[in-house]
This record gives C-alpha cells, sequence and structure tokens, in this order.
C-alpha cells in the first residue's frame, strides 16, 4: 500500500488519528517530512492530525530523529534543507559538514588549519561517520507516525481502529517502562556506489516509498530510502526474528524503551 493523499473517511477528516480530539487543522502533513525531502506525493487529507500533535511532532520527535543517523548523512548528501531552510550539517573529527544544498556537493568547517592543508593537499580524501542512530528512541517513534499515517491516508477509520492504539500511543505519548522495535537494513555496497555517482532529485523521488505489508498476521511499516530500509511492526504483538542478529550489520535490530 503506498502512501498517496486520499480522501476517503470524509466524516472523520477533522478528528486526529493521534489523540482522537477534534482537529483543529487545515494544513496539508505530510508523512514523510519535508526535511527529509517529503513532497505532496505523500500527504494526509487536511484534519487528520491537529495542530497541538503536528507541533508536538515537529519539536519532539522529527527534530531528533532527523538530526542524526540514519536520516541525517541522506539529508546532507542531497542537500535537503530544514523547513527553515537551514541546510543539515554534521560533526565529524576533521570538522563540520554543511551541505551545500546542491546535491552531491558538501563543505567542511575544518577543527585545524592542518586539516584544511590535509585537504586541499589532498592528503585527507575520507571521512567517517559513526553508523549508529543517536537517538533510536526518536527514529522508532518517526518510524511509527509514518506508519499510522500511511494506514490513514487509505483510511482514517483503520488508523484510529483499537489495532493500531499501541503504535498511536507510542508514537505521541510513550509511556516509562514501553518499549517497540526497529530493524535498519542496507545495502551498503550499493548505496555507497550510488552516493558515489551522484544522486538526482529525481532518482531520490523514485527510490523513496512507505508501505504497510501484512506479516506475521500483523502490519508492518516499510520505509524505503534508496538501498536503506526501515521496518517496524505497527502492533506490539509481533516479535523480531532471532536470526537477524546473525546478519550485522547488513540487519541491524534495535529495542528502544521510553
Amino acid at each position: 500500500m503506498e502512501a498517496h493523499g486520499s480522501s476517503a473517511d470524509l466524516s472523520l477528516t477533522m478528528k486526529c488519528v493521534f489523540c482522537e480530539r477534534p482537529s483543529d487543522s487545515a494544513r496539508v502533513e505530510h508523512i514523510l517530512p519535508e526535511s527529509l525531502g517529503g513532497k505532496n506525493w505523500a500527504c494526509l487529507a487536511p484534519g487528520l492530525l491537529c495542530s497541538s500533535c503536528n507541533q508536538y511532532f515537529g519539536a519532539k520527535v522529527e527534530s531528533r530523529a532527523l538530526a542524526g543517523f540514519p536520516f541525517l548523512p541522506f539529508r546532507l548528501l542531497l542537500g535537503i534543507p530544514s523547513k527553515h531552510r537551514r541546510p543539515p550539517t554534521l560533526k565529524t573529527h576533521i570538522g563540520t559538514l554543511r551541505a551545500s544544498l546542491i546535491v552531491g556537493t558538501i563543505g567542511l568547517d575544518p577543527t585545524s588549519s592542518a586539516v584544511e592543508e590535509g585537504v586541499v593537499a589532498g592528503r585527507i580524501t575520507q571521512v567517517r561517520i559513526l553508523a549508529e542512530p543517536e537517538d533510536p528512541l526518536a527514529v522508532c517513534r518517526l518510524l511509527l507516525k509514518m506508519g499510522v499515517e500511511t494506514v490513514a491516508s487509505q483510511s482514517a477509520a483503520d488508523a484510529c481502529s483499537p489495532r493500531f492504539a499501541a503504535a498511536r500511543s507510542f508514537a505521541r505519548h510513550p509511556k516509562p517502562g514501553d518499549q517497540w522495535w526497529f530493524l535498519i537494513c542496507c545495502d551498503h555496497g550499493r548505496l555507497f556506489e550510488r552516493f558515489k555517482r551522484g544522486v538526482s532529485a529525481s532518482q531520490w523521488a523514485e527510490g523513496v516509498s512507505l508501505s504497510t505489508v501484512e506479516e506475521q498476521g500483523a502490519e508492518m511499516f516499510h520505509l524505503r530510502l534508496l538501498e536503506l530500509s526501515l521496518i517496524t511492526p505497527l502492533e506490539p504483538m509481533v516479535l523480531p526474528d532471532s536470526s537477524l542478529e546473525r546478519n550485522e550489520p547488513d540487519w541491524r535490530l534495535f529495542w528502544v524503551k521510553a
């Protein structure tokens, strides 16, 4: 099921799918955040996310998740700015990488004159970044938000059903001790080769998808970003396959606790 704006369930369009209170917002909600390149191809119908929940997710979930791995490297390399048109940055041991807002072109604020001289002379040609989420809880909650909204884009009634109550709660207001999990799956070789060749805006658009798939009798959310995918269940009774731990680093399993 691809995420597309829907005019279905018009009788429910003024009820927030997360807090279930009457919605006071007529804005279009991007299921894929704008700071990750979200466009109008993946939007909720107006009124399905209230202004209070929208502001909360933006400040407490999206901003934290998008400021680190795995989303920040994509934003940096693709030059995707924030909602306020600020270029993303990433601190490394040799300096701060800064997106130029031109795809494939990145600036460096070096930590020292020695680093600057090394880059100019061609002695420093690589930079390593830690491929580890700095805030896995925020990443998981953002995935659940997108998953619930993907369901809502097809049927607001389904998104508000008891089936997804736990996912809605963990995304919006998890209780201390609540747990959830997600997977990061990546073909690192193909992804690195793609970035070496460069990624155009059209290739990025074609390489991103949001979908829900029924597995093990439950709904799972899949977010694909080129050769990297993030997967999380939208129902709490689904447990990850224990064999996944043997497939690292291509498959990384993260348990998170509120």
